[in-house]
């Protein structure tokens, strides 16, 4: 452990394990198993405190225990790349959250040791969806940049050298030529609005589909991933078990803004981590991952932050359950989201947290208040302490 985190054993600690090893399943550095300490639902973990109290240094300290051993991803939602769209990515088309998610999951794709990459299918079509809602301009070549990059989510690093660039490369074009002359096209029933009238449902509507008609090509088991990732939609309210029709809301929910965006948002995350869930499912993999994929959040009481908080908090909360270990920085003692979460002194939980959720949806948060570091000893850094 790096001297600047001296006082943090209670997180770092391997023998006995401390609150990271416990969560995560891994001694981190070390890298040898460790018993859960939740099998099922972990707490969301939020470290809180004022600017200097290492907040920042103890989530780098993670990424450093855990990159390549395990899936890990660690984003600062103060970052610029969430605080506004890239250059003529229309607004509508695009979140702090929904950037949010896609960086994470372009980290959490990382081959680890002993297991190659993670495929994201359910969040590729989901995220197609939502950037075809910004596709009206006809940019073709910004429009080929934006698929490609999520397209990209699904290369498992399994497939025969340079099929995924061509299979990227491929439905990019697939779905450039399904902007070719599309004219007025009315919304399916149920959507609320015509495709008319927001301007953009002629060209999502052909996106969708050609989306969905790709994925449903072929018969390797690769393709049968992406079949039954594209099917996952059709659960979407309203979808009437539709898939098409789900995806086709989840993109006109997010161009509408407010409480609907808001909902879309929750979607692409649940998204990312039934993906996950699929990468831990079964005995093979569950072998060769023997420990939690870990999400870092820096900054969580930013736009970014926020919204990916409160999704993951709200579906484990109506019993949506993950496998992933969260870890986030707070600056200040709260946040008005996270009012019912259970909070712990540091030294509380060094050996057992003592946490069960309530009945809230913040209760499934874990807050941990950091004091100021301490100042190791010159015999301790001596000995490596």
């Amino acid at each position: 452990m790096h001297s600047g985190l001296h006082g943090r054993g209670a997180l770092f600690d391997t023998d006995p394990p401390g609150l990271v090893a416990r969560l995560v399943g891994l001694c981190p550095f070390q890298h040898g198993p460790t018993p859960l300490e939740y099998a099922k639902e972990p707490p969301f973990v939020v470290f809180t405190g004022g600017p200097g109290l290492g907040k920042s240094a103890v989530l780098g300290e993670l990424r450093a225990a855990y990159a390549g051993q395990t899936p890990i991803a660690l984003i600062d939602c103060e970052d610029e790349l969430f605080a506004r769209p890239p250059a003529r990515r229309p607004g509508e088309a695009w979140s702090p959250v929904s950037q949010a998610v896609l960086t994470i999951a372009e980290q959490l794709a990382e081959p680890v040791a002993g297991a190659g990459r993670i495929a994201f299918p359910r969040l590729t079509a989901g995220l197609l969806a939502v950037a075809a809602g910004g596709w009206r301009d006809r940019d073709l070549p910004r429009i080929r940049q934006e698929a490609e990059r999520i397209l990209l989510l699904n290369d498992t690093g399994s497939w025969v050298a340079g099929f995924t660039g061509r299979w990227v490369g491929r439905v990019s074009t697939r779905l450039v030529e399904a902007l070719s002359g599309t004219g007025p096209v009315a919304a399916p029933s149920g959507t609320g609005s015509t495709a008319a009238s927001s301007g953009t449902g002629s060209v999502v509507e052909p996106i969708i589909e050609a989306t969905l008609e790709v994925f449903s090509e072929g018969v390797t088991p690769t393709h049968r991933r992406l079949r039954k990732a594209a099917t996952w939609y059709r659960d979407c309210p309203s979808a009437g078990g539709n898939p098409k029709l789900g995806l086709i809301l989840l993109s006109g929910h997010f161009r509408a803004g407010g409480d609907s965006r808001t909902h879309a948002e929750r979607y692409l995350v649940r998204a990312l981590l039934a993906d996950l869930d699929d990468a831990y499912t079964g005995a093979v993999q569950r072998t060769h991952r023997p420990g939690r994929p870990v999400v870092l959040v820096d900054n969580v009481q930013a736009t970014a932050g926020v919204g990916l908080i409160g999704s993951v908090l709200r579906d484990r909360a109506d019993g949506i359950a993950d496998r992933v270990a969260f870890f986030a920085g707070l600056r200040g003692d709260g946040h008005p989201s996270l009012h019912n979460a259970a909070r712990r002194a540091l030294p509380e939980v060094a050996r057992a947290t003592g946490w069960e959720p309530g009945g809230t949806v913040s209760s499934h948060a874990l807050l941990v208040p950091l004091p100021p570091p301490t100042t190791p000893s010159p015999q301790a850094v001596e000995a490596g302490l």
